[in-house]
């Protein structure tokens, strides 16, 4: 079994990228994990706005940060 490390890794699976969201609560940028689907980038379901801490599902994708 491998050492479980603390960090979360950029990527979690082969779908799941990291990105700029817009939330609209509060109207800034913040970065989120993004999921890639056969119609677009849509946000990972679940995750919370780092300044006003309201739910990111109702968010735009601004940008999707790749690997060189």
């Amino acid at each position: 079994m491998p050492n479980a490390t603390l960090e979360q890794p950029a990527v979690k699976a082969g779908n799941e990228l990291r990105g700029a969201v817009y939330c609209p609560m509060c109207t800034h940028t913040v970065p989120a994990n993004i999921t890639r689907t056969a119609r677009g980038n849509r946000v990972a379901g679940g995750q919370r706005c780092l300044r006003c801490s309201s739910a990111l599902d109702a968010g735009y994708v601004i940008r999707v940060d790749r690997d060189a």
